[in-house]
C-alpha cells in the first residue's frame, strides 16, 4: 500500500497548525505534547522551525487574544456569581470553586501578556535575613 503524499502533506500541515495553535497559548513545549499526544521533540522542532515567521507571529498573537477575551468574560461571569452566591447558602457553586476560576484565568492573562505572576521581591525581615545571608552574617532572631 503506497502512502499518497498529497494526504501526508495536508496531515503534516494540520498537526503543524495544531502545534502552532496549542504553543501559541501555551507557550510551553510540553504542555502542547501533552494536548496533542505529540512528542516533545516534534513540537519542540514545529516551534523552532516556524516561530521566526512573521504568520506565526500573527498565530500565535491572534490565539493569545482570544484567549484573553475568553478569560475576561468567564472572569466576569464568575465574579457576577461569586456576587451573587455569596451571601445565599442555598448556591449552587461552592464559592472556593469560583475563586478558582477566577484566579486560575487571571493567572494565564497575566502570563500571556508577560506580566509577572508571583511577588518575588523581599520585604521587612526576609530582605534583612537575605542581606544579612549574602553579606556571610549568620542573623540572630
Amino acid at each position: 500500500m503506497s502512502v499518497n503524499n498529497n494526504d501526508f502533506a495536508i496531515e503534516l500541515m494540520r498537526s503543524s497548525y495544531a502545534a502552532y495553535c496549542s504553543w501559541a497559548v501555551t507557550n510551553n513545549v510540553n504542555e502542547t505534547a501533552k494536548q496533542l499526544g505529540y512528542p516533545e521533540s516534534t513540537v519542540r522542532k514545529i516551534v523552532k522551525a516556524n516561530k521566526d515567521k512573521p504568520e506565526f507571529a500573527k498565530l500565535c498573537e491572534e490565539k493569545r487574544n482570544n484567549f484573553s477575551k475568553k478569560a475576561d468574560g468567564i472572569i466576569n461571569k464568575a465574579l457576577n456569581r461569586l456576587e451573587r452566591d455569596i451571601d445565599n447558602e442555598d448556591k449552587d457553586i461552592p464559592v472556593n470553586h469560583l475563586t478558582t476560576v477566577i484566579g486560575t484565568l487571571t493567572d494565564k492573562k497575566l502570563l500571556l501578556e508577560g506580566k509577572p505572576t508571583a511577588r518575588t521581591e523581599l520585604v521587612g525581615d526576609d530582605k534583612l535575613n537575605k542581606l544579612a545571608e549574602l553579606a556571610g552574617y549568620e542573623r540572630k532572631q
